[in-house]
């Protein structure tokens, strides 16, 4: 048995980030970009307009204001992506719309709002005006967006290591960049074990349970950015774990398995893992899922990897699922290139105790609230809802340490579920 820190720093070494590869712009998103990716142009590219207004000389309007206006003569119109025909010269104005250049001779621009021009116009002017007047003086410099305000040539736009959302594909897409190099994804297949499961949809009779470990492992795997190969259930043989992990290495980057890891007779996981490959681990000072192990295997002759990461996860769905959070999730995001790998942590106000001193750290599923801009924590809700509902409804992890006590009033330390945000 070692502690979770170290159990956690043995899976860590034992992971490298995946190979990069090319992919377009629109399948880039929830990937993490292997290169620096710099502009190659000024943005914008000329000084531009910030609202709709007049562009103007700043000389001509000093001293303007609402009883002493300034009237210019307009010489044209001026929009966006279609540059200016005419300079703009003493006792002129251009009428500009937003994000249009910013015409010759005119150094500022007045907002439609300090103008004479109509404040409950929907589209066009239809009076097609010939003179404007200005309601305010204006220093040279405003309201113009200048040329690299937005970014500069040669500046990087997206560091490596960035993991690529919305944000990042609309800063990528404005300086033109069609494709980027990104960490692919893993590759995990997903293994049950156990003479007891039946798949779900299926009939369940006596002695049997759902194998609801699966569906739990292939989703959390997607949503952590893996791409999820279930595998099916091994039955409690040595010949079926073995060929189902054979399976599995000739087709993932990793496997996990699920159940079989502690020290019953049919508890097969170790005892496959050692014959193949070696044993890292194989018990954490952590409970629920204190029996889990973790080891490397050889790679198959026609697999992509010479040796490969093996999760052995507890049976049971919540030392199962937190098993995941606290041993895989670190382990799929370095795969992947993310650079931050500690779990997200809110300290929160605890509503009720946990009095007993365990002997070694436990984690319970709990359920964090916000009220009046203080978190709260409710930690027994095993207790009175019951294990499987309660752990459905959470939306936190609260780690208990070893021979702690925690007493309502308590600011504890609480791991947010990023899969189950909405609830707070």
């Amino acid at each position: 048995m070692i502690m979770y820190d170290d159990a956690l720093q043995k899976v860590l070494k034992n992971t490298d980030v995946l190979e990069a590869e090319e992919k377009p712009l629109l399948e880039c998103t929830g990937h993490v970009s292997a290169e620096d990716v710099h502009a190659d142009i000024c943005l914008p590219q000329s000084d531009i307009s910030g609202p709709d207004g007049y562009a103007v000389r700043s000389a001509d309007i000093k001293g303007a204001d609402r009883l002493n206006p300034v009237t210019l003569k307009i010489i044209e119109t001026v929009r966006a992506g279609c540059l200016s025909r005419k300079k703009v010269i003493p006792g002129t104005a251009a009428r500009i719309m937003t994000g249009s250049v910013i015409p010759e001779g005119a150094d500022c621009v007045v907002r439609f709002e300090d103008t004479d021009e109509p404040g409950d116009k929907n589209g066009p002017n239809t009076m097609n005006p010939k003179e404007v007047k200005i309601y305010v003086a204006q220093p040279a410099g405003a309201n113009i967006r200048g040329a690299g305000s937005n970014v500069q040539a040669g500046f990087p736009v997206l560091p490596g290591g960035t993991l690529i959302g919305p944000t990042q594909i609309s800063a990528l897409a404005s300086i033109g960049r069609g494709t980027v190099k990104v960490i692919r994804r893993p590759v995990i297949a997903v293994i049950a074990t156990g003479d007891e499961l039946v798949s779900v949809g299926k009939p369940l009779s006596p002695g049997k349970s759902y194998n609801s470990n699966t569906a739990a492992i292939a989703s959390l795997v997607a949503h952590y950015g893996g791409i999820p190969k279930i595998l099916g259930i091994a039955r409690d043989r040595e010949s079926s774990l073995l060929k189902k992990i054979r399976e599995g290495a000739k087709i993932a980057d990793a496997i996990i398995t699920s159940g079989g890891v502690s020290k019953g007779d049919y508890d097969l996981v170790r005892l496959v893992m050692g014959k193949i490959g070696e044993v890292v681990f194989s018990r954490i000072k952590m409970g629920p899922g204190a029996a889990v192990a973790f080891g490397m295997i050889s790679g198959s002759s026609t697999g992509r990897h010479t040796s490969m990461p093996v999760f052995g996860l507890a049976g049971p769905p919540p030392g199962c699922l937190v098993n995941f959070e606290t041993l895989v999730r670190p382990f799929l995001l370095k795969m992947r290139g993310v650079a931050a790998l500690n779990h997200p942590v809110i300290e929160a106000v605890a509503t009720d105790s946990v009095p007993g001193k365990m002997p070694m750290a436990f984690v319970r599923f709990t359920y964090l609230r916000k009220r009046e801009g203080e978190y709260y924590v409710t930690l027994n809700g095993a207790e009175k809802i019951g294990a499987l509902t309660s752990m459905a409804a959470a939306n936190s992890l609260t780690i208990v340490p070893e021979r702690s006590a925690i007493k309502a009033g308590d600011r504890i330390p609480v791991l947010p579920l990023d899969w189950s945000m909405g609830q707070i």
